[in-house]
């Protein structure tokens, strides 16, 4: 049986330790070249200064000694004088004087001449600036060369150019770049073990640790790591075995808990069965009580519209009865002072019976607006719309509302005439009781209708009281109003957008203009409509 406590012996050979070793290993190897990049130019520069230090000092000393012998042109001290230099420094390999007249002078360890000035190697800025580096020779190889120019009480005289051996500061670059990879190699495997043994170290526990978390992923809640350090990495050992103890605790909670869900899924499956059993019983309830409920929504819509009607009737009689009433008043004036022949009484007669005929027009107008049609046809929009708004025309010349309506004689809907109409009944009540509530001194109404592809948009606009956007989402509800108690049912839009969306597949949207509502209709138009387009 294997252990549950994982010792720290593993193998090194894993992807952590290679990192980490790696890591160190390259840091290490960087900081050496860097070193050695930087070390480098340091000692470069270093024996370049000390060979121009050894020029100028020379060059210095050659000038004071030969000044008087350049100046009189004496020649033969001049190179006498040189050789001398020579023959005491070893590392001088020529020495080149150039006056500004007269002939170049060149002095070797091999022998001097003389040469013409222009064939000297000078350039004219050499005669006012100082120069020197390392040169290639023609021979082959590099020399120093240190060119300077040469002046007496501020007069320029001509230029001296000295060349240098340079075989003493390439051994001292050899011999430094043998150091710096002595350094080098003592360095890395001086400290590569160290990085050894420190990546062991470092990577050592983690593989543990990682092990471990590998065997408690795999559903062993009993493995533990056991590392005795007083840094990080032991804290995190001590932490990791808190969390599997956690885990394991967390199991066993979690298997109590299934048992008691698995009891409880029991219990709710056989209450779901016996729930299946009545749910169409309740379904069938339901159903019902929704279809009495609408049916109570409708009746209270058509008492409503009947209030609406004998309201409209009230209106619409007003005046054929007060004609009415003036034709009996001129009867029995005329009789009470003789005058009423037959002549008059017939007029009087054919003008009461045209009163009558009209109020009984009336009655049929408003019983055919209110007869119960449930049969789809297709039906004329303008004369749907003209039909609801006499309906109303006496209550709103009433109250002195003016009433446009804007809609094409060409646009025929599908869908029963008298719910259409009473649709437009709901939304005209609707916009007059706007225009009242706020004592619109212009009250105006609108009904304008256009076609837009294949459906039909009608608007029915009102410069009253608008909706409140807190409540917009609302208005359909069944018995919401916003009117005062006793003056709505709130049973009107709601039962205008149950025909315009279910019976005539439509869509309602009402919003606020800037004063007023608009509540706007779209309806397919019939294919009648389409054909005829």
């Amino acid at each position: 049986m294997t252990s549950p406590w994982l010792s720290v012996r593993l193998l090194p050979a894993n992807r952590m330790f290679i990192r980490v070793f790696g890591v160190f290993g390259s840091l290490l190897l960087a900081m050496t070249i860097l070193y050695g990049l930087l070390i480098i130019p340091l000692q470069r520069d270093s024996l370049l200064k000390v060979l121009y230090s050894q020029a100028t000092t020379v060059s210095r000393s050659i000038i004071q000694a030969s000044s008087d012998a350049m100046l009189t042109d004496d020649f033969g001290f001049v190179v006498e004088h040189n050789l001398q230099v020579l023959q005491n420094n070893k590392s001088i390999q020529s020495v080149l004087i150039v006056p500004r007249r007269g002939s170049a002078l060149s002095i070797a360890t091999s022998g001097w001449e003389m040469l013409p000035a222009a064939k000297a190697p000078i350039k004219p800025a050499d005669y006012d600036v100082e120069s020197y580096g390392i040169v290639d020779a023609p021979e082959g190889g590099a020399r120093y060369r240190y060119i300077t120019p040469i002046r007496f009480s501020g007069v320029s005289w001509g230029v001296m150019q000295i060349d240098f051996d340079t075989s003493d500061y390439e051994a001292n670059i050899n011999e430094m770049y043998r150091q710096i990879t002595y350094i080098s190699l003592f360095t890395l495997l001086a400290i590569l073990p160290i990085g050894y043994f420190f990546a062991l170290w470092l990577t050592r526990p983690i593989a543990t640790i990682s092990l471990a978390a590998s065997r408690v992923a795999s559903g062993e809640l009993d493995t533990h790591v056991k590392i005795d350090r007083n840094d990080e990495i032991g804290d995190l050992s001590r932490s990791f075995n808190q969390m599997v103890q956690a885990l394991a605790e967390n199991r066993r909670q979690l298997e109590n808990v299934n048992l008691d869900l698995e009891i409880k899924v029991t219990e709710r499956t056989q209450e779901l069965d016996e729930l299946n059993r009545t749910l169409d019983q309740r379904v069938r309830d339901e159903i019902s009580k929704r279809k009495e409920q609408e049916q109570l929504l409708i009746h209270q819509s058509r008492l409503a519209a009947m209030g609406e009607m004998i309201g409209a009737i009230a209106h619409q009689w007003r005046q054929p009865l007060n004609a009415l009433s003036l034709v009996l008043q001129n009867i029995q004036m005329q009789y009470r002072v003789g005058q009423l022949s037959e002549t008059s009484m017939q007029v009087m007669q054919d003008k009461a019976q045209q009163l009558i005929l009209r109020m009984s027009q009336t009655i049929d107008e408003f019983r055919n607006f209110f007869k119960p049609s449930k049969q789809a046809e297709t039906f004329d929009l303008a004369h749907a719309i003209q039909a609801a708004a006499d309906i109303l025309e006496g209550m709103l010349k009433n109250h002195n509302i003016q009433l446009d309506i804007d809609c094409p004689a060409d646009i025929h809907l599908d869908g029963v005439p008298g719910e259409f109409s009473q649709v437009i009944l709901n939304l005209l009540g609707n916009a007059r009781d706007a225009v009242l509530a706020i004592n619109q001194p212009q009250p105006r109404i609108l009904i304008h209708a256009k076609t837009v592809g294949k459906q039909v948009c009608i608007d029915v606009e009102d410069n009253g009281v608008g909706i409140d956007e807190s409540i917009m989402h609302k208005i359909y509800e069944p018995y919401f109003t916003t009117k005062e108690e006793g003056k709505g049912t709130g049973i009107g839009l709601y039962m205008t957008k149950m025909i315009i969306e279910n019976n005539m597949h439509g869509l309602l949207a009402a919003s606020n203009l800037e004063q007023g509502v608009r509540l706007r209709i779209t309806l397919p138009i019939s294919a009648e409509s389409v054909t005829a387009a």
